[in-house]
């Protein structure tokens, strides 16, 4: 009597497509292709290390790009996000399972204990604490931006219409000792006897 014995195989993943855009090395290494790629890779694998190795840069060349690249800086920090949002999820999903264990005695279940993860939960609510208190720190630090950024303008504006008020009373001033001038050589160009008629009628 022969008893056949089944053998499951595992399948495989399907391989990378290699031709995909997201896989393929750009021909010409400008900043931007390179760029995008380098996107495209931390976007599939999650690692800063690993999307900077396949797009043949290093770290602080992708730190760069962050200061010099509005753009750049905001995709990457959309893909952070996204990547801490997915293993926030995760670690709640761990923190609340209930695992299930079983006492026997003699082939008979005789007691169960349920357990959750407590530790895993600690760590979430102090993550979310610190979350929380970050998000209370940027926006007292937002209001104390736009009060010294009111006070500043308001300092401006104070300036301005100290300066615009000087300029104008320059401006009279100066007409005042144009109109002068002129009257004087006016008073130049006539005769002796109309300038001693005209000091007569001043006393």
């Amino acid at each position: 009597m022969t008893s056949s014995i089944a053998i499951e195989h595992q399948q495989e993943p399907p391989a990378a497509d290699t031709n995909s855009p997201m896989y393929t090395a750009p021909h010409r290494r400008t900043p931007a292709r390179l760029r995008t790629y380098f996107l495209r890779q931390f976007e599939r694998s999650g690692s800063l290390m690993e999307a900077a190795a396949r797009a043949e840069i290093t770290p602080r060349t992708v730190q760069r790009w962050r200061g010099k690249d509005a753009r750049f800086a905001f995709r990457y920090d959309a893909l952070i996000e996204r990547q801490e949002a997915i293993l926030a999820d995760a670690a709640i999903q761990r923190a609340g399972r209930v695992q299930r264990r079983i006492y026997c005695f003699r082939g008979k279940e005789v007691a169960s204990v349920e357990r959750t993860n407590d530790q895993m939960l600690k760590f979430m609510l102090t993550r979310f604490d610190r979350a929380r208190e970050r998000a209370e720190r940027r926006r007292d630090v937002d209001a104390e931006i736009e009060k010294r950024a009111a006070e500043r303008n308001r300092e401006l504006h104070q300036l301005l219409d100290e300066r615009s008020r000087q300029y104008k009373r320059d401006l009279d001033l100066q007409a005042e000792l144009v109109a002068e001038r002129k009257f004087e050589d006016r008073i130049k160009k006539l005769s002796p006897s109309l300038r001693q008629a005209l000091a007569d009628a001043e006393r």
